[in-house]
């Protein structure tokens, strides 16, 4: 990984039906015929970053050329929450309000939508900054979700894989995200929310996980949650919703994660200013 020279694919779907695709098969040998063959073929004129973009409605694309990841041309932009309105505004609320829900309620979940004007594609690394506090408990497990929804507001989805029967359905439908793609997702425990300043970037917080900070009654805490790259595009009229729960929206992953009883509360607007962070091309 330290080398300079370093080349990054980001295929379309689940990692084995893409390494095994005769194409790709044949990019590799490329790239080792070059480096443990010594074969001139031209591998060095490859561009350095090949990223892909999801439609989620059959108009992805892939083999998009940059010089870095995320492109140069990305403009980390705030999307804040209201919780008012509920929707997802660029400027921040200025009227302080909160959304609630309780953790051992069935749609133990709060979210938030904006609506592009324009064709937007995300591309890099989005992060949500929230203000939140617990009720009736000393932590919270939060899970984050970026879903995109079409113009009648149906949240969609695409399969990574290209066996799609009904065992596949049937699996996927709560859980196994490897192999449906739902959206870009995150997680934190509160009582881990410290950062690392050696490591945290603007874009990427990383958290230390060296210490436990409960929260105490009525205490308002600034927490930083990473989501995982994304690389999605909308047209106008198309929606992002940003849901935040106490349980993993995508299905639970592992065994043993233990939910927190009471209320979660995410303050927005005012000094709590609570925003998701998009990584917007810019053209």
């Amino acid at each position: 990984m330290a080398s300079e020279q370093k080349w990054l694919r980001i295929h379309n779907s689940q990692e084995w039906p893409d390494y095994y695709d005769e194409a790709n098969v044949e990019d590799l040998r490329r790239f080792f015929d070059h480096f443990l063959r010594g074969i001139d073929n031209g591998w060095e004129e490859t561009p350095r970053v090949r990223y892909s973009v999801l439609d989620l409605e059959g108009g992805g694309r892939t083999e998009i050329p940059a010089t870095e990841f995320p492109p140069a041309e990305v403009e980390a932009t705030k999307f804040y929450l209201d919780g008012n309105s509920r929707m997802l505004t660029t400027s921040a609320p200025t009227a302080s309000a909160k959304a609630a829900y309780d953790v051992d309620a069935a749609n133990s979940a709060v979210s938030f939508i904006t609506t592009f004007d324009d064709d937007t594609v995300l591309v890099g690394y989005p992060k949500a900054l929230l203000w939140v506090e617990a009720r009736g408990s000393d932590d919270m497990d939060l899970f984050v979700l970026v879903q995109k929804l079409d113009a009648n507001g149906t949240s969609l989805q695409a399969f990574t894989v290209p066996n799609r029967n009904a065992r596949i359905h049937d699996v996927t439908d709560h859980g196994a995200s490897i192999l449906r793609y739902k959206g870009a997702d995150g997680r934190l425990r509160v009582s881990m929310r410290h950062l690392d300043e050696g490591l945290s970037t603007d874009a990427v917080p990383a958290h230390s996980f060296d210490r436990v900070e409960k929260l105490e009654a009525g205490q308002v805490a600034e927490v930083e949650i990473d989501l995982l790259p994304i690389g999605l595009s909308f047209r106008p009229g198309q929606a992002l919703r940003f849901v935040i729960s106490s349980r993993n929206l995508l299905g639970t992953m592992m065994p043993g994660i233990r939910e927190y009883a009471g209320a979660n509360v995410i303050h927005t607007g005012g000094e709590c200013a609570s925003y998701l962070q998009l990584p917007v091309l810019r053209r």
